[in-house]
Parts: structure tokens; sequence; C-alpha cells
């Protein structure tokens, strides 16, 4: 699956997301990386996942730009952050690659 297969989220859209001021910073640098943010608060997800609480998103881009995105926000004590290729993150434990998300990176907080 290719990076461009995910839609660009809207600035309006993204307004309604609700993770408070480290989500925002953690858009801001997916941005700054030139990734796209390719998922809030809409699409499918797990049943209990934090896009539906709007405290989560995806972002999606070079793989290069995906990996130096996940190193940083591994650092940021992210409540989940999944990569795939590189592993992931819940509630402050590494709990290695989940599956589904070696095309995007998932942050939440």
């Amino acid at each position: 699956m290719s990076t461009t297969e995910f839609p660009t989220i809207s600035n309006d859209l993204l307004t309604s997301v609700a993770g408070g001021s480290q989500l925002s910073s953690g858009m801001t640098r997916a941005r700054e990386l030139g990734l796209r943010i390719t998922s809030t608060t809409g699409g499918k997800h797990a049943a209990h996942s934090y896009h539906y609480q709007g405290r989560a998103f995806d972002a999606a881009g070079s793989p290069s730009a995906m990996r130096q995105f996940y190193r940083e926000m591994a650092g940021s004590h992210p409540t989940e952050l999944f990569y795939d290729p590189m592993g992931g993150i819940k509630h402050g434990r590494n709990i290695g690659a989940i599956g589904g998300h070696g095309t995007h990176v998932h942050l939440a907080y």
C-alpha cells in the first residue's frame, strides 16, 4: 500500500481533535517533517480507539520522515505510538509491532 492512498485531512477538520497541546505539537512536528495528517476522529479504527476520543492522529509520508517522527515522539511519553517497521509503544511500554501500521504512524496522548 502506498502512502498516496491516504487523503490529507483539511485544517478545519483538525480543529475537532481534543488531545491537548501534546497532540497539537505532534501534528505540527509531523507537518514540519513533511508528513500528512491522514486520520483524526474519522475513519475505521479499533472499537475503543483514541481516534474516536479526539486523542489520536495518523501521519503518512516518506519512510525516512515517518522513522524520524517515530523516534522523536517516542521521547514525548505518548499513550500510544505505532509504526510497524519500528515497533509500538502503549502506556509507556514497548510492545513491538501490532500490525496495520506499516504505512503510517499512529500517535495518541
